[in-house]
């Protein structure tokens, strides 16, 4: 079975939440944030056996498949299997827990075949605990799948009114790039929007053989640098301007395909910004946003069906130079690349294992 899975209107629907949402002098570009696509969609696609008929109808049209229980089952245990491991080059941490109450029956479709092909963790609470109690064994969940780097993740008053189930999705990744990178002297001017203020920031040069494409019809650019673990790369579509919203457009009406495959390969050398991005996505909105109200509705104050009172996306992701870096002492001991790219202003970023998006998102200052 060949099917190649595609989440682009999440992207979309995130942009333009945390666009409308932003202060006036980032309207245009909106605010740094990342998300994982196709793990949302893996775990709809696992809950989707859990919910009643007219609920999975909604969650089969939004992930634009309609298979059995069985086909499921194998595409889960295809993606899940096909997953970076954690490395010398390479920090990756992904958890998908579902949390109950102690009483919830589930379903032997998801318990015993669904949940265990897609890794996802089946945890019962007492849903009846006081909100400060709920709040710290949700955090704590969060935060042992992390292993301490993301805490905090609920506040009290957000299970003041109690819970009926919550999805946890946890995903960190810190790589090490294939050619190691020269940390330049100084900060550098970072080109937002017209109305944002002037800002600087700590750049990075990697002068590696990368893949390239221009895209005139969108006014931007397209490259592909190269992590040190096998079949991980970074693409990166940059606007010649300096807003996104054009090219996020673009990209929320197509596939990335459409970049890939007309890309081609030379040596760049590309200079980027130096940052770590940390992220919480709530997702309840979102999914109402593409069509799933059904698995969010909070109108069933006894949560007879299965209903997400919670769901949230923790992600952690580094840009950083390593411990391979060199500083900059003004002399290339590189080969000279045939192409030079400066990324000072804003831009998409997909970080991609062969051909799966693992995670993607806006870059902003």
């Amino acid at each position: 079975m060949n099917i190649k899975l595609n989440f682009l209107n999440y992207i979309d629907v995130t942009f333009e939440k945390l666009t409308s949402s932003s202060p006036i002098e980032r309207k245009e570009n909106g605010i740094s944030f990342i998300q994982t696509g196709i793990f949302l969609q893996l775990t709809l696609m696992a809950l989707s056996s859990e919910v009643d008929v007219e609920t999975r109808r909604e969650i089969d049209k939004c992930i634009g498949l309609e298979l059995s229980d069985r086909e499921k089952i194998y595409i889960l245990r295809e993606m899940i299997s096909s997953l970076p491991k954690t490395s010398d080059a390479l920090k990756f941490r992904l958890s998908s827990r579902l949390v109950v109450g102690r009483r919830w029956a589930l379903k032997p479709q998801l318990q015993h075949g669904l949940a265990p092909a897609m890794r996802l963790r089946i945890d019962r609470v007492n849903t009846s605990d006081t909100a400060q109690a709920l709040t710290d064994t949700l955090n704590k969940m969060v935060e042992k799948d992390s292993k301490g780097a993301m805490r905090d993740t609920f506040e009290e008053e957000e299970l003041s009114e109690g819970m009926c189930a919550v999805l946890l999705s946890t995903m960190y990744v810190r790589a090490r790039w294939r050619s190691a990178p020269t940390v330049l002297n100084g900060t550098h001017a970072f080109l937002d929007s017209a109305a944002a203020p002037q800002r600087t920031m700590r750049m990075i040069r990697i002068n590696d053989i990368m893949r390239y494409t221009e895209l005139n019809e969108w006014d931007a650019e397209a490259i592909e640098i190269f992590y040190a673990t096998p079949g991980l790369s970074l693409l990166l579509l940059v606007p010649r301007g300096r807003s996104l919203r054009q090219l996020a457009g673009h990209v929320a009406d197509t596939s990335i395909y459409h970049v890939l495959d007309r890309m081609y390969t030379l040596r760049v050398a590309v200079t980027l910004p130096l940052y770590t991005l940390r992220m919480t996505l709530l997702l309840p909105n979102k999914l109402q946003a593409m069509g799933i109200s059904r698995l969010v509705d909070d109108e069933d104050a006894e949560c007879s069906e299965l209903r997400l009172s919670h769901a949230v996306q923790r992600l952690m992701f580094w840009a950083e130079a390593g411990r391979n870096a060199f500083k900059d002492d003004g002399i290339e001991w590189d080969e000279a690349p045939e192409l030079e790219l400066v990324v000072n202003r804003p831009y998409i970023f997909f970080l991609r294992r062969r051909n799966i998006t693992i995670m993607n998102g806006h870059f902003v200052l």
